[in-house]
């Protein structure tokens, strides 16, 4: 077998504080494949591709330059496991996505409007880690480590002129097929009452009317929320900006996993007053209690079905958790993979998130798939990362901004059970919404944004 390829390493002790989202919007510049993603106290960036892979389901693609691998695929988890093992790269991250096609692939659903692209993952060239005490450069090029450190002191420098740039007009997108919206929650609610399913997560598209400054855009919006995880992301021709509200599965090297959902939703204003009488009023909210229960239910069910018996447990049940706009109840449950299961098993086991799709959850993909009128692809699939050693940490893609060259777009939803008010529901939508919309950054012929100081 050959030697494992090594990343040339250098940390940087950062002369002065810095922010970390300005930092990775600048440190982004000038590259058609890179992925900034938050987790914690951690901003890591994943900069060119050095090893792209590609999996659907009917098998894994590897490639890196010229050369390609495709290896079938029989069992889904452990092949997309045993496959990413045989990575000769010491110590590698992968960045990427899972599309929400991943679902209707593994509930054995015909993949109706979705892409048959199930997961994007790339293994990156270079990267920067930014920490607390300073900043990691890694690269897979060690000749290139002088012109990243460079880089980064440029950046370090740097005044980025977020604020400057067209905003969009919010009312325009937060009013966005609101009649459409009504009329799929009857649709929904209709279907619950004659006990199709318990409940499903209905959304729609809102198209912009203009191309965006998506670094801009990420760094304005992140000002403005406190997301679980945030992501800025260019893939293939798809830029992604995001501030998850919660993750979907987090798996760490030793084989804990973590899931967190969030559901029931309050409007979060500038007055404090008003936002303790909204929680309050979230708090006793039978219809929201209901809800969220159900939902912290079928996530134990999904654990105790990968996890070791008895390692299952909720860890915080019902906190009210502020996440830009809106206020949410939150639960957090753990558990330990059993023996023979692998960090894919906990992703496909959990995915999607039951806060993204509904309850049972075959029959509310099914359902998704017959009432909206457009694919989801990426919106409440997962951005990710992938590491060597087995961690796995999937943010729930919601509160997100996507664009291609073609588009510009966000999505937006919101849990229906039989007690929900379809125009209850469109309201809370645009609560969430709200989030996002206040924060759209238009594409300009002015520059970059950035100016050395």
């Amino acid at each position: 077998m050959s030697e494992a390829i090594k990343y040339t390493e250098k940390h940087i002790n950062a002369e002065r504080p810095f922010n970390k989202y300005i930092l990775a919007a600048c440190l982004c510049e000038d590259n058609d494949t890179y992925c900034v993603y938050e987790n914690g106290e951690t901003v890591s960036i994943g900069i060119g591709s050095y090893t792209d892979i590609i999996i659907t389901g009917a098998g894994i693609s590897i490639k890196k330059g010229t050369t390609e691998e495709t290896i079938p695929v029989k069992d889904f988890s452990t092949d997309v496991y045993g496959a990413l093992k045989k990575i000769r790269i010491d110590g590698w991250r992968a960045y990427g996505y899972a599309n929400y096609g991943l679902s209707r692939y593994t509930y054995g659903l015909d993949m109706g409007k979705e892409k048959e692209e199930l997961i994007r993952l790339f293994i990156p060239e270079a990267e920067y880690r930014l920490l607390n005490k300073g900043i990691q450069i890694r690269t897979l090029n060690k000749e290139k480590i002088e012109l990243l450190e460079k880089k980064l002191k440029y950046a370090l420098c740097a005044r980025y002129e977020h604020n400057s740039g067209e905003l969009l007009d919010s009312q325009e997108v937060i009013r966005y097929d609101g009649d459409y919206y009504k009329e799929i929650v009857a649709a929904g609610v209709k279907e619950i009452k004659s006990n199709k399913y318990q409940k499903v997560i209905l959304s729609r598209k809102i198209p912009l009317n203009k191309r965006l400054d998506m670094r801009k855009t990420y760094v304005k919006g992140r000002e403005a929320n406190s997301p679980a995880r945030s992501y800025l992301c260019e893939i293939d021709g798809l830029e992604i900006v995001g501030f998850s509200p919660e993750t979907v599965a987090e798996v760490a090297a030793d084989g804990t996993v973590f899931t967190f959902p969030l559901a029931g939703t309050r409007a979060l204003t500038n007055n404090s007053g008003e936002n303790m009488r909204l929680k309050n009023e979230l708090l006793k909210d039978t219809k929201e209690i209901a809800e969220h229960a159900i939902s912290v239910k079928l996530a134990e069910e999904e654990l105790t079905q990968i996890c070791e018996e008895g390692s299952v447990m909720v860890t915080e049940f019902m906190s009210v958790l502020e996440r830009g706009t809106v206020q949410h109840l939150g639960s957090r449950l753990k558990g330990r993979l059993s023996e023979g299961k692998n960090p894919w098993h906990a992703l496909s086991k959990l995915f999607p998130a039951v806060t993204a799709s509904g309850i049972p959850k075959r029959e509310a993909i099914e359902a998704i798939g017959r009432i909206e009128k457009n694919p989801r692809d990426l919106y409440s699939g997962s951005v990710m990362t992938y590491d060597s050693d087995g961690a796995l940490d999937a943010a729930l893609v919601l509160r997100s901004i996507f664009q291609t060259p073609d588009e510009t777009w966000v999505r937006v939803g919101a849990g229906i059970v039989d007690m929900s008010n379809p125009e209850r529901e469109l309201e809370e939508t645009r609560e969430k919404v709200s989030s996002v919309a206040r924060q759209l950054v238009a594409d300009s012929s002015c520059g970059s944004g950035v100016q050395c100081i």
